[in-house]
């Protein structure tokens, strides 16, 4: 999980910096613009009725002669505008130069514009030669002096060759120049509350400056300019009356002449003629519609929380839902934009926002998939492992020894060499173990490994058949006498004392050997003699090798001194419940207790489940073992709860045979009913092969379970065979984590791996998780950080009888409360 969250926040810190990188790179600019450029064709703006375009079009060039014309018709077009009443007239012109065929045209022209008293005249920077300075056009002077107003006519382009902005004022080396269309609008008397920023901006040159820049609200539509020629003025009556009263606008519009500029609009690629672009500004001067960019800090502070924010909402998520979340993001942030741009008439660029998530967090989601590809496959290899060898000593166990002997054929008896499979059982589990404790006893169950690799051929299989039994498979012997040889060297090996913290152990070990193919007749056969052979061993309490016969199997068969036990140890009262306490995680405090039981047989012993629990299976005992235990646990738990000592929640333990039972809902809903206890205190622990043995017989007991108001675990979750999807399919309340995965993850970074996705998986199920073999307190401690909801194990107490937790309920041993 913290690896998790560590990866998360470096993957947002890669795409921000690459946002901060990426705000003023051109190629981002340049997709900006595009998108830009879209969203504006989307907008309804539409030019203003106020305005009217004067055009010096070719039908007016061929009526009234080609360019240039006299000053004097120029004044004859004012008078005619201030005859008609125009609001106020600008020329989009620019008069820079005295008229030379005729003197006196100049200043009848500036008479005219002294008439007008409402006349705009255009100021524009030059174009600047090589080693040159960018210079400043003005109207003459006699003409300047006369006008009402000057306005600079100089647009943005962009590096695309686009023109999308102009600047409210500019002018060389101070700009004081307002733009045409606000001198226009100054001089008729319009009130335009515009944003003049401080900031200015250098022109190819230091000495032409800039200030107050607007996106200008293009109409899409091309065609909501109302345009009359100056042909028609001077000569249309009817077209001429359309002036009064209204913004006028006089510029060229022939073809060749003056400055045509290409625009977001502009189709088929048609440049706009310069009083056309000067009209989309009047425009949206006088509809209060002029565009803005956002202010570059908030666009860059706002550009890298959207990406930061969005990184860590998809990095938190699993498909499918990433990939909705991401798809939302990429269309949801340029839709976004748009959306601000519309309502709120500021443009938000959102391609360094958009482009870092389109690439990094498909390349993250790559990385993902195979990284838990990788760790899907160290689960199944785990899972392999755990189902194939013994936690402890890392030895194939009885199932891959049962898979091994399966390829034992025909063919291979036909090469005239044996097979003998011997079985080892020690004894010092049943009473050294009890004294020394756990983590020592698999001290001893290591060593013993390590003993019998050592001393077998390499070619010998060493495996670990579960508690204190141990197999040896010897093969390519040439006769039976060979293995005798063979097993008797390895008892006198298993006699010699052990040592072991400063003491030596003698392990009192018995064996048991199988023959084939002279005795057994396959590889299922020679594993089930062997391990009568063992039996019998154990039996005559003699450290022994026993050689299986017919005759052995008859004798165990008949009577079995263990089986005979069982059968009268629950009218002896032989059995005794003892409890685990377990904990939650954060608090320590004690929520329930896990039944186990405990055999002390005058003959045997404390006799391990290890050792009577599969005798108890194969003989059908386990069922009236395991309600006894159901019975009683029950009963005590609900003692402990009346008494004030609770809420306590029992946990027991079905066997595979249990839980094929069909009275088993029956005989549960007794126990609860007779005991009093509640059904939501009471959860029964399935093992993964009792549920894997058949998945449908099992959903439907675990449903009748759950109808009960019961609730189920899995136990020793990781040591069974069962798939992670089945459990879905489960109506589970919890998973118990096997003591293996407890005890490795701290050393082993892949358990740690393995662990952390099953918590994780339990909680995307929406299952508690409850970790047993917890031996010390980093242990505790890591699992409470993982998000593991309770605890169980020697660190907070051993199993103990009913009375010893009664104490420890009570509050009398405060040390195994923690």
């Amino acid at each position: 999980m913290i690896k998790s969250r560590i990866s998360q926040i470096v993957l947002s810190a890669i795409l921000v910096t690459c946002s901060f990188i990426l705000v003023k790179h051109a190629a981002i600019e340049r997709l900006d613009f595009l998108l830009y450029d879209y969203f504006l064709n989307l907008l309804e703006n539409r030019i203003s009725d106020e305005l009217v375009v004067v055009a010096i079009d070719d039908s007016s060039l061929q009526a009234m002669g080609r360019w240039p014309w006299s000053r004097k018709v120029h004044a004859k077009m004012l008078d005619r505008l201030t005859e008609l009443k125009a609001r106020v007239v600008g020329f989009d012109v620019l008069f820079s130069e005295a008229e030379t065929t005729d003197p006196l045209a100049d200043r009848i022209f500036a008479d005219a514009i002294a008439r007008s008293d409402v006349t705009v005249l255009a100021v524009a920077p030059t174009n600047p030669l090589p080693g040159k300075h960018i210079g400043e056009v003005l109207p003459l002077p006699i003409l300047a002096e006369s006008a009402a107003a000057l306005g600079h006519v100089d647009f943005e382009i962009d590096s695309d060759g686009l023109c999308r902005s102009f600047y409210l004022y500019a002018g060389m080396d101070d700009a004081r120049w307002p733009t045409f269309t606000l001198a226009m609008a100054n001089v008729a008397g319009d009130s335009i509350p515009l944003s003049r920023d401080n900031k200015t901006v250098n022109r190819e040159s230091v000495s032409w400056l800039r200030s107050g820049r607007y996106l200008i609200p293009y109409d899409a539509g091309q065609g909501g300019i109302e345009t009359i020629s100056a042909y028609q003025l001077l000569h249309d009556d009817e077209a001429a009356d359309k002036v009064a009263g209204r913004y006028v606008l006089v510029g060229s519009t022939a073809t060749g002449l003056g400055d045509v500029i290409s625009t977001p609009v502009s189709q088929n690629h048609q440049r706009m003629p310069g009083v056309q672009l000067n009209a989309h500004v009047l425009s949206g001067l006088l509809g209060g519609n002029l565009l803005k960019e956002m202010n570059q800090d908030t666009h860059l502070y706002l550009t890298l929380l959207i990406t930061g924010l969005v990184t860590f909402l998809l990095s938190s998520t699993r498909f499918p839902v990433s990939v909705v979340l991401f798809l939302v993001a990429v269309i949801g942030i340029p839709v976004g934009a748009g959306l601000t741009l519309s309502v709120t008439q500021v443009w938000f660029a959102p391609a360094a926002s958009m482009v870092p998530l389109l690439i990094g967090i498909p390349l993250w989601g790559v990385w993902l998939h195979r990284h838990e590809k990788s760790v899907n496959r160290q689960l199944s290899v785990r899972m392999h492992d755990q189902a194939t060898h013994h936690a402890v000593t890392g030895l194939p166990n009885q199932y891959a020894l049962e898979e091994y002997l399966r390829k034992l054929t025909a063919s291979d008896a036909e090469q005239a060499n044996i097979t003998a499979l011997i079985i080892i059982h020690v004894k010092w589990l049943n009473s050294t173990g009890s004294i020394i404790g756990r983590s020592a006893s698999n001290q001893l169950l290591q060593m013993i490994a390590r003993l019998l690799r050592d001393v077998v051929r390499s070619d010998d299989i060493v495996s670990h058949l579960g508690g204190d039994d141990f197999g040896v498979l010897v093969q390519g012997l040439n006769d039976i006498e060979s293995a005798d040889v063979v097993a008797q060297n390895l008892l006198g090996i298993m006699q010699q004392p052990i040592a072991f913290e400063e003491a030596l152990m003698f392990l009192a070990p018995c064996i048991g050997m199988s023959i084939w193919p002279d005795e057994s007749e396959d590889g299922e056969a020679l594993l089930r003699d062997a391990k009568i052979a063992v039996f019998r061993a154990r039996m005559q309490g003699a450290e022994s090798v026993c050689r299986y016969s017919p005759q052995i199997a008859k004798e165990v068969e008949q009577g079995s001194q263990l089986e005979r036990a069982l059968i009268f140890a629950l009218e002896r009262n032989e059995f005794e419940v003892y409890y685990q306490p377990q904990v939650i995680t954060k608090t320590g405090r004690i929520f329930g207790v896990e039944a186990l039981l405990r055999w002390h047989n005058p003959e045997l012993g404390l006799v391990y489940p290890s050792a009577f629990i599969p005798v108890a299976e194969h003989t059908g005992l386990i069922r009236t073992i395991g309600l006894w235990v159901l019975r009683t646990a029950c009963q005590q738990v609900q003692q402990w709860n009346s008494q004030g000592l609770g809420p306590i929640q029992l946990a027991v333990n079905l066997s595979p045979l249990q839980f094929s039972d069909k009275n088993l809902v029956d005989e549960v809903r007794r126990c609860l009913v007779d005991s009093g206890l509640e059904p939501d205190y009471l959860e029964l622990e399935i093992t993964e092969s009792a549920v894997m043995q058949n998945l449908a017989e099992a959903t439907n007991a675990m449903r009748l379970l759950k109808e009960q108001g019961v609730k189920l675990a899995i136990d020793d979750f990781g040591t069974g065979y069962s798939s992670l999807s089945n459990l879905q399919h489960f109506p589970l309340d919890r998973i118990k984590i096997d003591q293996s995965f407890t005890r490795e993850f701290q050393q082993n970074e892949n358990v740690k791996e393995i662990t952390l996705m099953i918590i994780e998986m339990a909680k995307r199920l929406k299952l508690k998780v409850i970790a047993e073999g917890v031996e010390t307190e980093a242990q505790a401690d890591h699992l409470q950080q993982y998000g593991c909801d309770g605890l169980q194990g020697y660190y907070y107490s051993h199993p103990v009888p009913a009375s010893e937790l009664t104490v420890i309920l009570d509050g009398g041993d405060s040390k195994q409360q923690r």
